[in-house]
């Protein structure tokens, strides 16, 4: 085998080495909060008094709508706030997870968006200094789903993702 061919090949395997590691290693991916919608003049006064997240993950899920961590971290709390996704190969495999970074939360990226769906409803959603806070009707709000996965198919490839708050 000649040197050329020798580095070509080492080359060709060190790429493909470096393509499987990334899809295997944890991902961490940023998720900017939606640009805020004015408060309406008038409306009903609400406040966020808690956003909490009740989301179930599972090892080894049947399917790629469930939420899943590997089995060493399924009852990390810290990672499954931060989880909203899991990378899979074309045969469905579990590989990397998908988090958002240590200072953000699926919860916490869930406020500002609830925030804005109350407004855009006609809701004024009002902040803790605002005179009408105490009087305000508190909502208390439960992230049920949150959770994004790739389905592959013959011709194409699906992005999905299923939100779900109480």
């Amino acid at each position: 085998m000649t040197v050329i061919r020798r580095t070509r090949l080492l080359l060709a395997m060190t790429f493909l080495m470096g393509l499987s590691a990334c899809a295997v290693d944890r991902s961490t991916v940023s998720i900017d909060p939606p640009e805020s919608i004015a408060n309406p003049v008038n409306g009903v006064d609400v406040k966020l008094v808690s956003v909490t997240d009740s989301r179930l993950f599972e090892f080894r899920p049947t399917t790629p709508d469930i939420p899943s961590l590997s089995e060493d971290e399924i009852n990390n709390d810290s990672i499954k706030a931060r989880a909203f996704a899991r990378k899979r190969n074309s045969y469905g495999k579990a590989l990397g997870d998908v988090v958002l970074p240590e200072n953000q939360t699926v919860a916490g990226i869930m406020k500002p968006a609830l925030e804005n769906a109350f407004r855009a409803a006609g809701y004024r959603v009002l902040e803790p200094g605002n005179p009408e806070f105490d009087k305000a009707i508190p909502v208390e709000v439960k992230v049920i789903q949150f959770w994004s996965w790739i389905e592959w198919g013959f011709w194409e490839l699906g992005l999905h993702n299923k939100a779900e708050v109480s």
